[in-house]
């Protein structure tokens, strides 16, 4: 079993150590360089270089696989995946080296912690779909309607339609931060066709870059929705609240108001339902909501929707508005064509996080 390492300070990797001096800034969970200001700079360069779109999966299949000699259809299986950042090749001798970096705490990282393998699957163009599913670390089914098979050998699960996938087993696993660098071996690659038709001429990477605040998974899924590609299974209240998100923090509520707005009605012309329908003012109402939960934290660039939303769980939930509203109001005509103001009590003026209502 090879040996995991772990260090806040000192990365030692084939005998050469360089030593980094982090700081937590005051209030933000972001951490800079001591030693000079060009973190920012270095950010800049890098939203100009493309990055693969990558998901790494895992799972017990293999622990289980060798308690029940082979046989891990006795026992439920627990799989797991993340569509990670920062995806290298760092060597191809003396044996074949991948990194890639998680954020933690995580299910995905305590997982790849149990199973000590992984398969790194290198994301076609045709894939959006899995790696917006594989970016939301706390959904329960991720491989639901994900075509994937487990290898027989490891048990581990293997994505479908990629580029390619590499099976590996970890070398060196170093906390810095709030993200853990995994440095893995590669011990068997498949490759894959990475088309929708199977050909490998259509094999094309799915990339990102130039966001300035979309991580990889909100840039792919932000993409996906604005060229009205996103599954119409996948369009939620949540996604709803996820693209207003990523537009009032990039547009601020000025601009990105009108923006939200057009692009909800254009989702329903695309999309008609008897069901559901564009309304004025629950999309106006939740718009606010949303801009007071980004007014009581403080941005920057490596913020994540998922853990903004634990903060604001009200964001998520479609009754809560019901606190504001009587069925009878938002029924009417007037309000699913124009703002109205509540008739149960007036608009929140502030948004509190779960932590500090804990405190109170």
């Amino acid at each position: 079993m090879i040996p995991t390492l772990f260090t806040r300070q000192s990365v030692t990797l084939f005998k050469r150590t360089t030593t980094y001096s982090l700081r937590r800034t005051a209030g933000l969970r972001a951490y800079t360089l001591d030693s000079n200001g060009v973190a920012d700079e270095v950010r800049q360069v890098m939203r100009r270089v493309p990055q693969p779109v990558v998901v790494v999966t895992t799972s017990d299949g293999r622990n289980k696989q060798n308690m029940n000699n082979g046989d891990s259809s006795s026992s439920t299986i627990q799989r797991r995946g993340v569509t990670v950042s920062s995806f290298t090749p760092i060597c191809l001798h003396p044996e074949p080296i991948v990194s890639f970096c998680v954020r933690v705490p995580s299910r995905a990282s305590e997982l790849l912690h149990s199973s000590g393998g992984m398969i790194v699957n290198v994301l076609s163009h045709e894939q959006v779909q899995q790696s917006i599913a594989f970016s939301a670390p706390n959904k329960t089914d991720q491989f639901k309607d994900i075509p994937f098979y487990d290898d027989p050998t490891t048990g581990l699960p293997v994505l479908m339609g990629t580029l390619g996938s590499m099976h590996c087993e970890v070398a060196q696993v170093l906390e810095l931060g709030d993200h853990e660098l995994w440095i893995t071996k590669v011990v068997k690659v498949d490759h894959g066709v990475g088309g929708k038709h199977g050909r490998r001429e259509e094999a094309e990477p799915l990339l990102y870059h130039d966001r300035r605040y979309r991580s990889v998974g909100e840039q792919v899924f932000m993409k996906a929705f604005e060229d009205s590609n996103l599954d119409a299974k996948l369009w939620t209240h949540r996604a709803h609240v996820r693209m207003a998100w990523n537009y009032l923090r990039e547009l601020g509520k000025e601009k990105a108001t009108p923006v939200i707005k057009d692009a909800i009605r254009r989702h329903f012309e695309m999309n008609p339902t008897k069901h559901l329908e564009y309304h004025e003012t629950i999309t106006s109402f939740y718009i606010h909501l949303v801009d007071l939960a980004l007014q009581t934290t403080q941005l920057t660039d490596e913020d994540d929707f998922f853990e903004f939303i634990e903060q604001f769980p009200a964001l998520t939930d479609r009754r809560y508005i019901h606190q504001y509203y009587s069925p009878q109001a938002l029924k009417s005509s007037d309000a699913r064509k124009h703002f109205m103001l509540p008739d149960l009590k007036a608009l929140p003026c502030r948004l509190i996080p779960d932590e500090e209502k804990e405190k109170e």
